[in-house]
């Protein structure tokens, strides 16, 4: 089954051209649309928390400069997969593999893997 990608532009209704204060103002209106404390009608409780999560999520992605880089950067690679990808390989003498806190050196490769 197909994975469902997030896009936080989406979510927010945003182009990915919007500002921070574009952003910001996004954000601010969704969750006063979706907080529970906030709810104008009476609402499913799982689908309106879940989409406050998507919001707040899509937010903490695009509230920080990197992260937004990060993400805008992978899906102009990939369209179809708008995400960062696991890991790179570059050539050099050695391949370092960091599993759980502990770093393996083997020779060939260098594969790094990029924190989201």
């Amino acid at each position: 089954m197909p994975r469902k990608l997030f896009d936080p532009y989406a979510v927010l209704g945003l182009p990915p051209t919007a500002t921070p204060d574009e952003i910001r103002r996004a954000y601010r209106s969704q969750v006063r649309t979706h907080h529970p404390d906030t709810r104008t009608a009476p609402q499913s409780l799982a689908p309106a928390d879940e989409q406050l999560r998507r919001v707040l999520a899509a937010y903490a992605m695009l509230r920080d400069p990197e992260r937004r880089a990060r993400y805008d950067r992978a899906a102009k690679r990939s369209p179809t997969a708008p995400r960062a990808p696991a890991e790179t390989t570059t050539p050099t003498t050695a391949v370092t593999v960091r599993i759980l806190g502990v770093t393996l050196r083997f020779g060939g490769l260098t594969v790094r893997r990029l924190s989201e």
